[in-house]
């Protein structure tokens, strides 16, 4: 499941809000005390409240009716989810999907008593069900269901498999009792009492896990900042053994209840009128709160005495441990990692690799990312649709800006972002893999570095098809400036090839481009390099490297646990452009051929940014 959304009504300073989510990256900025911190809090009380419980002190002071509604709105693809403690479903087949295709479960409490108490919170799946039941049939008992197919079981249009399974049941009654095209509403499914209880339990188990880490400094022995992520560590393994140690609990209440019944029994034969009252109930606390994970540091000094710096960088530890274990074990369930300023209390180097590290983890299928931010530097590194800001309207109550034009202003002046002020030449590729490629080159190729070092500060690169923040500010600004544009773009793309031909039929002095020899930049990679990546042999298309489509040929060549053909696709790119780069030297480009050409491509971006090139052209 992959949260998609999240609906806030009358919680803290949010009177009415839909905040929508990327599947991989969330970037939620603005201002203080806009309620940045109240998303990600709102998150941790619909998926935990451990961490942060709910209390009268959330409702809204604008709220028009004194019920806090917190509801989560998941994409559950078309895979089948465990509907009750043995029946599997798909929502669909159950009528459980609202009226947008998405598993919409939403926590209301009622606060009209002045506070709220266990009784005060109801759990619905907000769903477009069939108008004929009330109360819907997720919500009958087994007996009832049993009963109502009973009448039917002679003339039925779908026998169930077995008269135990609820499922089952509902499916025949569905299928006998409802006729195209099916009547539906928006309803209010009660999933906290009764059978429908068993649904929402079983449901909750298949939801992402939540994580939240906060930036607030705590002063305790067991600093919160450095134990909030090995408490992550132990709920993550108590998640991946959650089938035995159910089975576990199931057997020892089972033996705990026959106990007490036999007790009961012995009660009875001294009072039977106290034992009538009396039944076994059997508590079941969370298994992960029975371990307790602590790292040692050097000469028996606390973490929490150590500098903020160092028990952040732990977390950025814990979240490549983590990733990297995930990956291993082929992990289906998702993982929300909400983080509050991940940049706080890091040195400007820190802070990259904690971004590049979150960048990267929010790539995994099974990964998501939601961080809140005060600095300019990750914003700049995701794309438009990945930024969430925030802003409070005149009467001071938030709202998410969705239009990006205004959504980009409002970043660019909340954060104090303005266009690259030092840079000289803008280096714009197709996307994300070419710039991953050029920069990694220049860095690991000596002789390209000597020619010219693109991470200098007169220099950006920016992908042509990419999205990111900066690049939208820059567009407002580079065509009245002195800037110089270069547009380096591969040749199988017509509209590239048709925007180079017009810049060079332009002639202006500023703006510059050529498109590669070769297709893509996958194809200045040699084979040799992608066979060692991913152990796999790739003889017999060696001789036409220079013009296959290798992403597409390594589709079904490399093991990928990502099913989905497009993302399999981008995964693959990225590994090409950011590691399989790293090995590329002067040798293999000249074994390839490639070399001159390359080399060239350096030559021009030094004489273009130098003012040079002009010149050379002239006397050519």
């Amino acid at each position: 499941m992959i949260l998609k959304r999240l609906k806030l009504k009358n919680f803290r300073g949010y009177t009415n809000i839909v905040i929508d989510f990327d599947s991989n990256m969330n970037v939620i900025i603005g201002r203080n005390d806009v309620g940045k911190s109240t998303i990600l809090e709102a998150l941790e009380i619909f998926f935990n409240s451990e961490k942060i419980k709910i209390d009268i002190s959330d409702l809204s002071v604008f709220n028009s009716e004194p019920i806090i509604e917190i509801s989560c709105c998941f994409d559950v693809g078309d895979g089948k989810i465990l509907v009750d403690a043995t029946n599997f479903s798909t929502c669909k087949d159950e009528f459980l999907l609202n009226d947008e295709g998405f598993l919409e479960i939403k926590h209301t409490w009622d606060c009209s008593k002045g506070k709220i108490t266990a009784s005060s919170q109801k759990t619905y799946i907000v769903a477009m069900y069939p108008t004929k039941y009330s109360p819907p049939l997720i919500q009958e008992k087994i007996s009832v269901l049993q009963k109502r197919y009973d009448l039917y079981k002679n003339e039925p249009i779908y026998v169930p498999e077995t008269r135990t399974k609820s499922a089952e049941l509902r499916k025949a009654i569905y299928a006998k009792e409802l006729n195209e095209p099916i009547d539906l509403a928006l309803t209010d499914i009660d999933i906290s009492k009764e059978d429908g209880k068993k649904i929402w339990e079983s449901i909750s188990k298949q939801l992402p896990m939540f994580c939240l880490f906060e930036s607030d400094r705590k002063n305790t022995d067991k600093d919160a900042e450095i134990q909030d992520p090995l408490k992550a560590v132990t709920k993550s393994v108590v998640a991946d053994m959650e089938n035995q140690i159910t089975q576990m609990q199931e057997e020892v209440k089972q033996k705990v209840e026959e106990i007490g019944r036999k007790t009961i029994k012995k009660l009875s034969e001294l009072d039977s009128s106290i034992a009538q009252n009396i039944q076994p109930k059997v508590t079941l606390k969370p298994i992960d709160s029975s371990f307790s994970f602590d790292l040692v540091s050097d000469n028996d000094i606390p973490l929490n005495k150590r500098g903020s710096g160092v028990r952040r960088l732990i977390l950025l530890s814990y979240f490549r441990a983590d990733a990297e274990e995930k990956l291993r074990e082929n992990d289906n369930r998702q993982m929300i990692y909400a983080i509050e300023e991940p940049e706080t209390s890091q040195h400007p180097d820190y802070q990259r690799m904690i971004l590049s590290t979150l960048l990267e983890l929010s790539e995994k299928e099974t990964h998501q990312i939601i961080v809140t931010s005060h600095t300019p530097e990750i914003a700049k590194m995701v794309d438009v649709n990945q930024l969430i800001f925030i802003k409070k309207n005149e009467s001071g109550i938030p709202h998410i800006e969705k239009e990006n034009e205004s959504k980009i202003k409002g970043i660019a002046e909340s954060l104090g972002i303005l266009p690259y002020a030092k840079t000289k030449t803008v280096v714009y590729v197709e996307g994300p893999n070419d710039v991953n490629f050029l920069t990694t080159i220049n860095h690991n190729i000596p002789e390209l570095k000597a020619i010219v070092d693109l991470s200098d500060n007169d220099f950006s690169l920016i992908p042509l098809s990419g999205g990111n923040l900066i690049d939208w500010i820059n567009k407002d600004y580079f065509s009245e400036s002195s800037i110089k544009e270069i547009y380096i773009v591969d040749n199988d793309v017509k509209k590239y090839i048709t925007t180079i031909e017009e810049i060079q039929k332009e002639d202006d002095g500023r703006r510059f481009g050529w498109h590669t020899v070769l297709p893509e930049t996958e194809n200045y990679i040699a084979p040799e390099l992608i066979e060692n990546q991913f152990d796999i042999d790739l003889s017999k298309y060696k001789n036409n490297w220079s013009s296959i489509d290798i992403p597409k040929i390594l589709l079904n060549l490399v093991k990928q646990e990502i099913k989905d053909l497009r993302e399999r696709e981008i995964a693959i790119k990225q590994i090409l452009n950011k590691s399989v780069s790293k090995k590329i030297t002067k040798e293999t480009l000249v074994k390839m051929n490639c070399w001159n050409e390359i080399e060239d491509w350096f030559k021009k971006i030094r004489d273009i940014n130098n003012g040079t090139y002009e010149k050379k052209k002239s006397t050519n």
